[in-house]
């Protein structure tokens, strides 16, 4: 499945449900409940959009805790709709 190699959120481990996300207004489809901010932000943005750029990243309906941000070395655990907003800022 061509798919699975181009998606940070999946990987070879067997699962036994595939989540369906929003991020920014476009849905995904992840194979784990759990999801890094790295994965989020590859998932946005699978080639960033400028040098140094770092991201801000919020959620609502996920599963534990509901809503919130992550940051880089987070994770969140998700459900089916988990919705996540991911904003990128430029250092100067």
């Amino acid at each position: 499945m061509s798919d699975q190699l181009n998606n940070p959120a999946r990987n070879n481990e067997k699962h036994d449900h595939d989540y369906r996300i929003i991020v920014n207004g476009e849905k995904k489809i992840v194979e784990s409940d759990v999801i890094s901010y790295d994965a989020v932000v590859l998932l946005a943005y699978p080639t960033p959009p400028a040098p140094n750029t770092i991201y801000t990243v919020s959620y609502e309906k996920a599963k534990d805790p509901h809503e919130g941000e992550l940051v880089a070395g987070q994770s969140v655990t998700i459900k089916e709709g988990t919705e996540f907003d991911v904003t990128p800022t430029t250092k100067s």
